[in-house]
């Protein structure tokens, strides 16, 4: 059974690309119509990931996250997916469609890993 220590570096790259995913997400989506609540709680969401994807950018350990702090990855980490299963469309060529597969992948087995 994996731990978190065994977490490698390619793992935080992938953490880091899902909060980075998920964070330019937040955006598009902040430049739409948005009641005032709405707009609130993308904010709020959109600082918790900055701040997690800020803390591994400068140590690159998943041991400079708090547990909250680790909530917060496995939200960036199904955001992700969800992104990814939105962006999944016939145009997309067999090589590219692989590596969102593949990418998804790593996703769910780090928010099972996660889960423990």
């Amino acid at each position: 059974m994996k731990s978190l220590a065994s977490i490698t570096e390619k793992e935080i790259e992938i953490i880091k690309m899902a909060l980075n995913d998920s964070i330019s997400d937040m955006n598009t989506e902040l430049k739409q119509e948005l009641s005032p609540e709405q707009k609130n709680r993308l904010v709020d969401f959109k600082a918790k990931y900055t701040r997690v994807f800020d803390k591994l950018k400068q140590s690159g350990s998943i041991y400079a996250l708090t547990e909250t702090d680790l909530d917060i990855v496995a939200g960036g980490l199904n955001d992700a997916i969800d992104l990814i299963e939105d962006n999944l469309t016939d145009d997309l060529s067999e090589e590219d469609v692989e590596e969102f597969l593949a990418y998804k992948n790593d996703c769910q087995n780090l928010i099972d890993l996660l889960s423990l």
